[in-house]
């Protein structure tokens, strides 16, 4: 019997988002996948993209402490990867990146349930404008060309 979850959800354009979780009977957990294409604005070759990539994972956290729900979500209790190999960044292709964060529930609410798809947009909103958006060394695309 399977008992995960996971929606699709439209929220940006310029974004592949998914939302769910192991156990939508149990949802101790819910995770949130975004992908997407990242172009290089312009190209400096003396940026080292590993410092890059780092800073984009730690402002994302910062997102999260500062946005959370504290009375659905434990607000110490996150994980964030990011991926995005900074070994191939060039300004001749996008590079893929990847994030899942994975939140841990209070109220253990399905994730399919309307209250959950709305708190997690607006992380996902917050993530978008406030991180991904916002920073001035790639601009994001759903698709590779």
């Amino acid at each position: 019997m399977k008992r995960g979850k996971e929606l699709k959800l439209d929220i940006n354009p310029n974004y592949k988002i998914k939302i769910g979780t192991v156990d939508n009977k149990n949802p101790k957990s819910i995770y949130i996948n975004l992908s997407a294409w990242g172009e290089l604005k312009k190209n400096e070759d003396e940026i080292n993209y590993d410092k890059v990539i780092n800073s984009l994972r730690k402002r994302i956290k910062n997102n999260i402490n500062k946005n959370i729900n504290i009375g659905d979500f434990h607000q110490d209790k996150y994980i964030v990867e990011l991926d995005m190999r900074s070994s191939g960044i060039s300004d001749k292709k996008r590079s893929y990146m990847s994030c899942e964060i994975t939140l841990y529930q209070k109220n253990l609410i399905p994730v399919n349930k309307p209250y959950m798809v709305d708190t997690t947009t607006t992380i996902i909103e917050n993530i978008i404008s406030n991180c991904l958006d916002d920073q001035p060394h790639f601009t994001f695309y759903k698709t590779k060309k």
